[in-house]
């Protein structure tokens, strides 16, 4: 049987898709807790998630199964459900802040003179469009996004690294334990090692695919701390008034003020990536619920992910700090045991043998 993805746009995925959401509002966040030892929390939550994702690989070598046959195999056809419904509610969840934080950077960084959400709606129609494609279009994205994902992060970096001061970090370690605290609050925008576990059994597995698949998360991860180390490096104490880490960064230098704001240009590179990047969840979400409530129409669940994301995006309008506070002091347990603790159980799993080869959450083959 043919398989929807590939080892390659496994690779691509990561690289296109996991670092390009943790590029704005997060390095402000912890710089708030953890100050110059930010990139050490970027190392910490790096760590946490390659650790799972060794474990997810491990159970993608060890059975030819997609998770919710592994999980029907373990559970019954019941318990799978409850599983996946949690973590449908889980995908909701994750994709909430980052959503957020991009509409915020949209309207009053791009939109100044006339700040207003109804420029972010067509994201939704967007979102619902990618909702109702089968998994292949993920890996087809994931060959393109890369490029740009890397274009625009690498320009940023260049043009703001006349002002780093790289002595700023030190002296390492002297806020080890704020460093600690804010790697927990900060687990809302890692975990996406998770992503693996519902590719399970839907890619061609190549030969050292484990090992390829880990070095990508290792770039991206890379990508994350050397943004963190920019960040501190440019506006040290005064970093946690920073509200957009990234479009930020770039904004003072010289070469900017000779060329103009030629950094716009990395900005729209970043933000066609993280369009995609803040789909997912929504995505994986409406895979699931098509499981879990067995939808024959292709269109229901897009209707009920987005229309549930939109509401809440229009309802907490103005209340992203006290949004933020909720997600970081009472959320963060529950990302890290559906990211980083419930799939180390799957390579435990003695799956039984399975007739269906096929994406069983997928209610349209084509």
């Amino acid at each position: 049987m043919k398989q929807a993805l590939k080892t390659r746009q496994i690779c691509l995925f990561f690289i296109a898709f996991a670092p390009i959401t943790k590029l704005f509002m997060l390095p402000s966040v912890v710089a708030s807790l953890a100050h110059n030892d930010g990139w050490i929390t970027a190392c910490i939550n790096l760590a946490l998630d390659l650790v799972t994702l060794l474990i997810i690989n491990l159970a993608c070598a060890k059975n030819n199964l997609t998770f919710i046959q592994l999980l029907e195999s373990a559970f019954g056809k019941i318990g799978g459900k409850v599983i996946c419904f949690l973590y449908a509610v889980y995908f909701l969840l994750k994709g909430f802040m980052p959503l957020q934080e991009q509409k915020e950077f949209v309207k009053l960084s791009l939109y100044i003179n006339l700040p207003t959400d109804l420029f972010f709606l067509p994201f939704f129609a967007l979102s619902f469009y990618l909702c109702l494609k089968p998994l292949r279009a993920i890996g087809r994205l994931a060959d393109i996004c890369w490029l740009f994902t890397l274009a625009g992060y690498l320009l940023l970096i260049f043009l703001s690294f006349s002002g780093v001061d790289f002595g700023a970090i030190m002296p390492v370690g002297v806020n080890i334990k704020g460093a600690i605290k804010a790697s927990y609050h900060s687990l809302n925008w890692w975990g996406d090692c998770v992503y693996l576990l519902f590719f399970m059994g839907n890619f061609a597995r190549q030969k050292r695919a484990s090992v390829k698949i880990i070095l990508s998360y290792v770039l991206s991860g890379v990508i994350v701390i050397v943004a963190f180390i920019f960040f501190w490096g440019t506006f040290t104490s005064i970093a946690f008034r920073q509200k957009f880490a990234m479009t930020e960064l770039s904004k003072y230098t010289t070469v900017i003020n000779n060329v103009g704001r030629f950094d716009y240009v990395g900005i729209l590179f970043i933000l066609f990536s993280c369009t995609f990047s803040l789909a997912l969840p929504l995505y994986f979400c409406c895979r699931l619920l098509n499981y879990v409530f067995s939808l024959k129409s292709p269109w229901i669940s897009p209707i009920i992910a987005n229309g549930l994301s939109l509401f809440f995006t229009l309802f907490l309008n103005q209340r992203l700090s006290t949004t933020t506070f909720i997600f970081q002091r009472y959320f963060s347990l529950v990302f890290l045991v559906f990211s980083n603790i419930l799939p180390l159980f799957t390579v435990f799993i003695k799956a039984k043998k399975h007739t269906d080869k096929g994406d069983c959450y997928e209610p349209n083959k084509t």
